[in-house]
């Protein structure tokens, strides 16, 4: 079996991709909301916890591609 080299990133890459820009924007948010005061405390609580999840969520992507690369 041989690998071929496409222009296009495959589906794992674009999951991470996209949880990696989620997070990202988590991380902006947490950023203004603590700027702007202590009124957003729940607010940046269920953002940091959103951010553990798709930090999870990453990893796995991210070490389920590393399997499939060594599979080939």
């Amino acid at each position: 079996m041989q690998t071929v080299p496409v222009s296009q990133k495959c589906k794992l890459c674009d999951k991470i991709d996209t949880k990696q820009r989620r997070r990202n924007a988590e991380v902006d948010r947490i950023s203004r909301w603590q700027r702007e005061g202590s009124k957003f405390r729940a607010s940046i609580d269920r953002s940091c916890d959103m951010i553990k999840v798709l930090d999870q969520e990453i990893f796995n992507l991210g070490s389920e591609r590393q399997r499939r690369l060594q599979a080939i």
